[in-house]
């Protein structure tokens, strides 16, 4: 069992929603991929053209001079689990979890079952935002190595000028602002990094113009 604060679980989902495949015609990246590391919970979501990377580790919440949470103990002893869930399922859990922004270190806890195959993500009645869903994988997902992908990628490259959609480029104007939003350029058709702070990390295909101007 995992404990973080609302706040954080919903961030990361919200922040990867973006960029996962609208289309339930493309399962496997019709979703949103949450990983658990033994220490870090990632969501990873991938439509091709963009990626998006969402961390929170255990480190984020220690330290927070809040009354109420000098008891919480953030993290879990967890083995490392990972699970695809439907987009409609995580914009669902973004709904039902999401508290205002005094309310964010209002613990929440995600208890993956490995046996039964599902995650339970509970809020406790006496938080005063009692909430509970019962998360199950997306059994058409196998979701690709989004990090192996960047990570092919990762190379520095001087480039004259590049082209974006701006409808794509401006989703990454969503992701929470934890830090500064730094681009790297790997070439004129490879991927461009995208970091916001230290959590996230992300990359969008440059358009590719024809000779008619289109993309």
């Amino acid at each position: 069992m995992i404990t973080i604060p609302t706040g954080d679980f919903t961030g990361i989902l919200a922040d990867v929603v973006p960029f996962a495949a609208p289309d339930d015609d493309m399962p496997d990246i019709n979703c949103v991929r949450l990983e658990w590391d033994g220490y870090r919970l990632h969501a990873l979501a991938t439509d091709r053209y963009r990626i998006g990377v969402s961390t929170w580790e255990k480190g984020d919440s220690d330290g927070e001079d809040v009354q109420d949470d000098l008891f919480t103990d953030w993290g879990s002893g967890d083995d490392p689990w990972a699970m695809s869930i439907a987009l409609d399922e995580a914009k669902e859990l973004v709904k039902v979890f999401k508290l205002g922004p005094k309310e964010h270190h209002t613990p929440v806890t995600v208890d993956y079952d490995a046996g039964r195959w599902h995650a339970k993500v509970v809020r406790a009645r006496e938080t005063g935002h009692s909430a509970i869903t019962v998360v199950t994988p997306d059994t058409r997902a196998e979701f690709p190595d989004v990090r192996a992908l960047m990570t092919k990628n990762d190379r520095l490259e001087s480039v004259m000028s590049l082209g974006f959609s701006a409808k794509m480029l401006a989703d990454f104007a969503k992701v929470r602002p934890r830090g500064p939003l730094e681009l790297k350029f790997t070439g004129a058709e490879g991927l461009t990094h995208v970091t916001i702070g230290e959590r996230f990390v992300g990359a969008i295909q440059p358009v590719r113009f024809g000779k008619d101007g289109a993309e």
